[in-house]
């Protein structure tokens, strides 16, 4: 995929199971990755830059942006899951974490993103939300609620810079094989679910200068 050979796109959540994945698609693709993680990646993919950034907090992400200056792409994998429970059993604390892991990082990613992409009119930028925004079982209501944040983020944002050169898109996976869901799902088909190479091929194509129409998107994958 020679379109995207050394352009930089940063992978937030890069030492996760679905960042890893698309870490290592985007650095095969010839990209110039840097990698946010909120730990240590350990190997992690030869070539890549990893760098320590908390999303939750407004000044870290402009600091890290305003050091990295204008990516191409940035590709917004951080997320947190909080099983089903009763309405009537809520945790403001659980709702409060879910809000700030899946969508605070998400809005101050959107932000800083398009501080930086804004002065040279081009840019990508792919969030990531869930089949479980969409639905009303299945998920406990602050993981839901938050990532139906996301895509109505998504949505504001890009009608914010449509016919600008920058694309605002969003993943929307249904389950992914990662090593956190089978723990926490450990008697399901695990082999039938959707592996992160797998989903890496979304991210790649809306991050790509061919998707310039593409703009607005919920992608179900």
């Amino acid at each position: 995929m020679t379109v995207l050979y050394r352009r930089t796109v940063v992978v937030t959540g890069a030492a996760g199971g679905l960042g890893a994945g698309v870490v290592a698609a985007f650095a095969e693709a010839g990209a110039s990755v840097i990698g946010i993680a909120h730990r240590d990646p350990g190997a992690g993919v030869a070539g890549v830059r990893y760098v320590p950034v908390d999303l939750t907090d407004d000044a870290q992400v402009g600091a890290f942006f305003a050091d990295a200056g204008a990516p191409w792409a940035v590709i917004h994998t951080v997320g947190g899951y909080a099983p089903e429970r009763p309405l009537s059993e809520l945790d403001p604390a659980e709702l409060a974490q879910q809000l700030a892991v899946n969508l605070t990082t998400s809005a101050l990613v959107v932000k800083h993103a398009l501080r930086a992409m804004r002065p040279l009119g081009a840019g990508r930028i792919v969030l990531t939300a869930s089949r479980s925004a969409t639905v009303t079982a299945g998920a406990g209501f602050a993981y839901s609620v938050s990532k139906l944040g996301v895509l109505h983020l998504a949505r504001m944002a890009a009608d914010e810079v449509a016919g600008s050169g920058i694309t605002v898109n969003c993943v929307v996976p249904s389950i992914i094989d990662t090593a956190a869901n089978r723990a926490a799902m450990p008697h399901a088909d695990h082999a039938s679910w959707p592996k992160p190479a797998d989903l890496a091929r979304t991210y790649l194509y809306l991050a790509g200068p061919e998707a310039g129409l593409i703009n607005g998107a919920t992608i179900p994958v």
